[in-house]
C-alpha cells in the first residue's frame, strides 16, 4: 500500500513537472536537499549552459516538500550572474507553502510541488547563468525540504514584465 502512494506521488510529481515547464524550457534541474532539512549555509548552485537563442525568459523557483514543512512559508535568496556580461540580479522570494487555513498550496499527495517566478530577463545568445539558491529563514536547518529547482524557459515576444 504505502508503495503504491509513493509510486502515485513520483508520477504525479513527473506530470507536474512535465506540465510546469512546457515546451520553451531552455534549462530544468533540481538538487536534492540532503537529511535532516536544508541546513541555511547550504547554497544550492546552478550552471545553466548558454541560451541557443537570443530572448526574453522566465526564471522560476521550484520547491519539493513533505509534510514535515514547519511553516507556512520560506524565504529564498536568488543570485544570478549572466556570463559573459557579468550582469547580476539579486532576488528575495518570499514564498508561501500553507495558506492561513493550515491548507498546502503545493500540489502532490506525500510530497507537494511549488513554482515561484523570480525574474524575467533577457538573454543574448551563448548566455549562460551562474545561479546560487539559499534559504534566509531565522531557522538554521529548515525539514521537509526535499528538493530546490530551477527552470528557465523562453517567453513568447511581448510577454515580458518589468525586470
Amino acid at each position: 500500500m504505502r508503495n503504491s502512494r509513493l509510486a502515485i506521488a513520483c508520477l504525479l510529481t513527473l506530470l507536474l513537472t512535465l506540465g510546469a515547464c512546457q515546451s520553451e524550457v531552455a534549462y530544468h534541474h533540481y538538487r536534492h536537499v540532503s537529511s535532516p532539512g536544508w541546513d541555511k549555509s547550504d547554497t544550492l548552485h546552478f550552471n545553466i549552459p548558454p541560451v541557443r537563442e537570443s530572448g526574453y525568459y522566465e526564471m522560476l523557483a521550484e520547491l519539493r516538500t513533505d509534510k514535515n514543512y514547519p511553516f507556512q512559508k520560506i524565504t529564498l535568496i536568488v543570485s544570478q550572474t549572466v556570463i559573459p556580461e557579468g550582469k547580476s540580479f539579486y532576488d528575495r522570494l518570499d514564498c508561501r507553502l500553507i495558506n492561513q487555513n493550515g491548507v498546502i498550496e503545493g500540489d502532490g499527495i506525500s510530497y507537494f510541488q511549488y513554482q515561484f517566478h523570480v525574474r524575467d530577463m533577457r538573454l543574448n545568445k551563448g548566455d549562460s547563468i551562474h545561479l546560487c539558491i539559499s534559504h534566509n529563514m531565522k531557522r538554521e536547518i529548515m525539514p521537509g525540504i526535499a528538493d530546490v529547482g530551477i527552470c528557465l524557459k523562453q517567453k513568447e515576444a511581448g510577454r515580458i514584465s518589468d525586470e
